[in-house]
């Protein structure tokens, strides 16, 4: 296990960070579910180390490491009820505006070790678990538990404003096949890819990321994703129809155009006037009004005129001019 780093993205780390928060300060009422939710939880915030030393808490040692502070608090009050000298220290990251990291040092004692082993981290040899027990993921709710605690421990979710997607980091492939898998038996559809040093599990699409969080215990957090969602369709639609809208505008006020340049040509030729009465009274009607679509141009006209009659008498009037010379500007 690796120390728990906190997502790179930046407009994820509030959301993320809250709805992490959020959960990690969620009560956990049953046993089963609370060592499920603590298993996943120090896989991904902790680090084992194994050293020389004459005493037993100097041979092993873990170093559970949190930007959230209810994850660290709940991982020093468990381990402290197992022996003395277990830590929590406050240091700054690095990098990511130098954020406060809480690090719970936990020594190296039998009851320490033997919590481990109950939490399927480390095996009776003292050697680490790099798969799930299947003890800890057997029932719904502790699995739905330990989701929380990979999920606290080294996950983040993008803002609802953005394209639903969800991820869960660990450094062992191992992990993320067994994390795969149980997402798959729930009845999602992760992906799996390596991104540098951590093998990345994630959800894509609104409705599953939305429906795990709601499993995890992030109602919130999926109900603000759902309403994003839908805002998102909104807005989407909105632009559509007003896109829409606009090439419509653009179409009309082009054959306007080409409409009002025929209709000139015929005037400078001394075409118009010799043309049937009908397209005679279109010219001056389109001349008088060169803004209107075709159906206010009928409205506008003698009584009885409809959109298709207005639209045939001008398109007569075009092919008029382009047959007298005009050959720019038209359809």
């Amino acid at each position: 296990m690796s120390p728990a780093r906190e997502p790179r993205r930046v407009h994820t780390a509030t959301f993320s960070r809250a709805t992490r928060e959020h959960l990690a300060r969620r009560p956990v009422d049953r046993l089963c579910c609370r060592i499920s939710l603590l298993s996943g939880l120090v896989r991904q915030a902790g680090t084992f180390l194994i050293r020389g030393g004459d005493r037993e808490e100097e041979r092993y040692r873990m170093v559970l490491s949190s930007g959230i502070q209810p994850a660290a608090r709940l991982l020093y009050s468990h381990f402290k009820a197992f022996g003395p000298g277990v830590e929590l220290r406050t240091s700054r990251e690095p990098r990511f505006g130098r954020r406060l990291v809480y690090e719970v040092h936990v020594p190296g004692l039998p009851g320490h070790l033997q919590a481990l082993n109950e939490l399927g981290v480390l095996s009776d040899s003292f050697r680490l678990e790099p798969r799930v027990p299947p003890r800890l993921v057997r029932s719904r709710c502790c699995r739905n538990a330990f989701l929380r605690g990979c999920f606290v421990g080294r996950g983040s979710v993008n803002d609802p404003q953005r394209p639903a997607h969800l991820e869960i980091l660990t450094p062992y492939e191992e992990f993320a096949e067994d994390l795969s898998h149980i997402l798959e038996g729930m009845g999602f559809h992760p992906g799996v890819y390596l991104r540098r040093d951590a093998h990345v599990v994630y959800l894509k699409g609104g409705e599953e990321v939305a429906e795990l969080l709601a499993l995890m215990g992030a109602h919130d957090a999926a109900l603000a994703l759902e309403e994003g969602a839908v805002l998102k369709e909104v807005r989407s639609r909105a632009n559509r129809v007003t896109n829409c809208d606009e090439a419509n505008v653009r179409r009309a006020n082009k054959a306007a155009q080409c409409q009002l340049e025929a209709i000139e040509y015929l005037q400078t030729k001394g075409i118009l006037a010799h043309l049937p009465p009908a397209l005679v009274e279109m010219a001056e009607l389109r001349s008088l009004f060169p803004e209107l679509d075709l159906e206010e141009l009928a409205a506008e006209g003698p009584e009885g005129l409809s959109r298709s009659a207005v639209n045939h008498r001008l398109r007569r009037l075009v092919a008029a001019a382009r047959d007298a010379g005009l050959r720019q500007g038209l359809w």
